[in-house]
């Protein structure tokens, strides 16, 4: 009997597990609907032929330099912030830009973790 418990406990345990992890994985299809709906093409493009925006074009920022793309809203904390954007760093600025890059033009904010997760799935997928 305790047997059967403990090995009950553990399944559940895993189910939870797993749960969350999925939960945590982006799409890119809600990503780009998150990405639309929130506004954030009024100051990003999502192609190559999109660079007449305020902020910088997004194709290929996942693998990318913060701040090495020119536009009239890379602020020099950008520049010097430093990271390569990977899905960590993309997740923890799109969660609070000011707070993870004080003095930065960027004023979206993503609190919901799993949108976060879809839109940086949705420009991971934003290849040149």
């Amino acid at each position: 009997m305790i047997r059967s418990v403990g090995l009950f406990a553990l399944a559940a345990m895993l189910a939870a597990f797993a749960t969350r992890a999925s939960e945590t994985q982006g799409d890119a299809g809600r990503g780009e609907e998150v990405f639309m709906a929130s506004g954030c093409p009024a100051c990003h493009g999502v192609t190559t032929e999109d660079n007449a925006k305020v902020g910088p074009n997004l194709v290929g920022v996942v693998g990318r330099r913060a701040g090495s793309v020119p536009s009239l809203l890379v602020t020099q904390s950008l520049k010097n912030y430093g990271v390569i954007w990977s899905v960590e760093a993309l997740n923890e600025f799109l969660a609070n830009p000011s707070a993870a890059v004080p003095g930065t033009a960027m004023g979206g904010i993503l609190t919901d973790p799993q949108q976060r997760a879809d839109v940086i799935a949705y420009l991971a997928a934003l290849k040149e």
